[in-house]
């Protein structure tokens, strides 16, 4: 295939308006509660006694101001783990809140929490199990049937959901029906996103919750789907030598996830095992700053809350975050474009909340020069191409003006939807953008100085 007709089918491929609507959120929060939770486990059998499960109290509200503190905009609840014990009264199974002491059995932990969502503007988000340790089921056809049923209860009975979580079952053979549970969630949640074993949004390959030096959203269709591990965990995903040899390319953006603690659910030994907050914002960089999307888990404990020391490190991440990125100073600005489509996608439109700056075609590269208007004391800038367009550029560096001379400070190849550049503090007046190598044209939605 010629590089200009390869081009042309990247180009083309443009993510949908549910999966723009996910990575624009760029930071949401798993909440791993459930039997685990009181059994000290990571992974139950299946088998553990439906009394176990009983909180003093389910304190949703907090949960929820929680994340809002940490600046989360979605939350994703584990309605049901592979245990298959369920948060919910579900009408298909005995193994669920209904059998336990909680609440004498009447008690709904997704409804209070999808309610407290909406009260405070959060997103809500379901993850479900299609592995059931408990499910007689399990294993045979007609757990098919079973397991749209429950899905079907999830998505009928609370609200809108912005999120679905299939996670992978690395453990059994069992032939799912992917395309039946993907066409319910279409059904009945037409704005939902379908993440982990689904066609929306990708997991990122590695466990370390960081994306990749190039880490593209075109990419081979073959990686859909509950693809197979080892496709998903190459380093090179869609590169021009990459998506050449592909028969379709599809737009699968990358989530990466990572817990607040050691394990997924809360275990009292792991008190003194929360990450650091240098260590937190490193994956947030290297996530939310390198085109990609996060999920931050944190556990409450058997009491139905989320502990002291987890709340205090998202206040303090919160708070980091807003020191990060205080004041734009590129707001005060000047852009100027070496190129320019029309008048309609000018360098002034970089920033805007409508608009954004598109090249029109080049075979070499062209440039966007900042004014600040006056010497600040920076350290990173924020690029964001239009991703309603597609993702292109493939090669740039960044450079400021000192002693009379443009001197680089920076080299990176994809941007896509938000790339975090962390520089050297400095000073600096004049920022220059030198876009080296795109497909075939660039767009530049955000270009944010802090």
């Amino acid at each position: 295939m010629k590089d200009n007709e390869l081009l042309q089918r990247a180009n083309r491929t443009v993510p949908s308006k549910n999966q723009l609507a996910f990575t624009e959120l760029e930071f949401s929060a798993f909440i791993h509660f459930g039997m685990n939770t009181f059994t000290n486990s990571e992974q139950g059998t299946g088998r553990e006694p439906e009394k176990y499960f009983n909180p003093p109290e389910v304190d949703a509200e907090q949960w929820v101001k929680a994340i809002k503190t940490a600046g989360m905009k979605g939350l994703i609840l584990t309605c049901k783990y592979s245990d298959g014990f369920c948060l919910w009264p579900s009408a298909y199974t005995s193994h669920s809140v209904i059998n336990s002491p909680w609440l004498e059995g009447k008690g709904d932990v997704v409804k209070l929490v999808s309610d407290e969502c909406r009260k405070q503007g959060i997103k809500f988000g379901v993850y479900l199990s299609p592995l059931d340790r408990h499910e007689e089921s399990f294993g045979s056809e007609s757990y098919n049937d079973f397991f749209v049923s429950q899905l079907k209860e999830l998505l009928s009975d609370y609200g809108e959901i912005y999120c679905v979580w299939f996670p992978r079952d690395n453990e059994s053979s069992f032939h799912y029906d992917w395309e039946r549970y993907y066409k319910t969630v279409r059904e009945l949640q037409p704005g939902a996103v379908i993440c982990d074993c689904g066609p929306d949004i990708r997991w990122v390959g590695n466990l370390g919750g960081v994306s990749r030096s190039e880490e593209w959203n075109a990419v081979p269709f073959d990686l859909l789907n509950n693809a197979p591990v080892q496709k998903l965990v190459q380093p090179d995903l869609g590169s021009r030598k990459k998506i050449k040899k592909a028969k379709e390319l599809v737009w699968y953006p990358p989530v990466t996830y990572v817990s607040l603690r050691p394990g997924w659910f809360y275990h009292k030994e792991e008190e003194t095992s929360l990450k650091m907050l240098s260590k937190i914002l490193d994956i947030y960089f290297r996530s939310v700053g390198n085109n990609g999307s996060m999920v931050l888990n944190i556990p409450p404990s058997h009491t139905g809350k989320i502990e002291k020391k987890d709340l205090d490190s998202l206040v303090t991440l919160g708070a980091q975050l807003k020191i990060e990125f205080k004041h734009n100073y590129a707001l005060e600005g000047t852009f100027e474009a070496e190129k320019e489509r029309d008048e309609l996608h000018t360098a002034a439109m970089i920033n805007e909340e409508n608009g954004y700056w598109h090249s029109g075609e080049f075979d070499k590269k062209t440039s966007i020069t900042l004014d600040l208007g006056k010497v600040q004391f920076i350290n990173k800038v924020v690029l964001g191409e239009n991703e309603a367009t597609g993702q292109q550029i493939e090669k740039f560096n960044i450079l400021y003006f000192f002693d009379g001379k443009w001197r680089k400070i920076y080299s990176g190849n994809t941007i896509g939807r938000k790339k975090i550049c962390n520089l050297p503090p400095m000073n600096a007046r004049r920022l220059r953008l030198d876009i080296i190598k795109t497909r075939g044209f660039a767009t530049i939605k955000k270009f944010e100085v802090y």
